[in-house]
């Protein structure tokens, strides 16, 4: 859950240079004014020195770009749904890119605990240790995510990237604020690479779902469940289900088309 970057920035295995990088940079510049977007505020990146996976603090420029050419809502300033999106993309930009737990500010220490669909609830150090995806993916079945992957943080990390090169993630809307906070939110992406031998076409495979956070009066997360269908999409991404699967429930979600489409269809509209 929440866009995941790599040393230089984004997702994928893909490696970007210093002229792509540029682009994506002045890319970011028009996304954000000629759209009236904001970028995500990921805290705690550069308030102090941190022991950092990857040799120092991550590029999300990569992320970014993902991000703002395929979210379908635009939170305004302040609202609970822009505050929820900060607080998440924060949360996992600390647990992919700093080593040290105890460095981590967007949770509760030893108060915080994470799972999925009912199943195993991690605590902070046992989800640091495993990672992100097998905390989410902790309830699909065995035979679509191994018992020995469910250890392995590089690799369930490098199965992704292999897939994808950017999984953004958006809150979609926020049903009640703190400090029990319930939201829906959508992961996506274009399945350009490979999985499990299975060869995207460029799909756009989207993943929808519900969570609940219990947050601390400084909004550190405590108590976070989610829950969506881990099975569904695995079977997706081996080609053994449409993407069409991944669809489901999306009127009642939100208008699943991008900000930047809407605004250029609306523009070609007769007035």
């Amino acid at each position: 859950m929440a866009d995941a970057a790599v040393a230089v920035s984004g997702h994928g295995k893909q490696t970007v240079t210093a002229q792509q990088l540029e682009d994506m940079k002045k890319e970011l510049i028009e996304l954000t004014t000629k759209h009236n977007m904001r970028l995500p505020v990921r805290s705690f990146m550069d308030d102090q020195t941190y022991k950092w996976r990857f040799g120092g603090p991550p590029d999300y420029t990569l992320a970014n770009v993902f991000y703002l050419r395929g979210r379908t809502m635009n939170h305004h300033e302040g609202s609970l749904e822009q505050v929820v999106e900060d607080v998440v993309k924060t949360w996992e930009f600390e647990r992919s890119h700093k080593l040290d737990v105890t460095e981590h500010k967007s949770t509760d220490g030893a108060n915080f605990k994470i799972g999925a669909n009912g199943a195993k609830m991690f605590s902070n150090v046992e989800a640091h240790e495993v990672g992100n995806y097998n905390v989410l993916l902790e309830p699909a079945s065995e035979s679509l995510w191994s018992k020995e992957m469910r250890t392995d943080w590089d690799g369930s990390h490098h199965a992704f990237k292999e897939a994808f090169t950017a999984f953004p993630w958006e809150v979609l809307k926020v049903f009640a604020g703190p400090p029990k906070v319930a939201f829906s939110w959508r992961h996506w992406a274009h399945f350009t690479g490979t999985y499990k031998g299975n060869e995207g076409k460029g799909q756009l495979l989207e993943l929808t779902g519900f969570g609940t956070a219990v947050v601390s009066p400084e909004l550190k997360l405590r108590d976070v469940e989610v829950f969506y269908n881990p099975d569904e999409f695995l079977l997706t991404l081996e080609g053994k289900r449409p993407t069409a699967c991944q669809q489901k429930g999306h009127d009642s979600l939100g208008p699943m088309m991008p900000v930047v489409e809407r605004k250029a269809m609306l523009a070609k509209s007769p007035q």
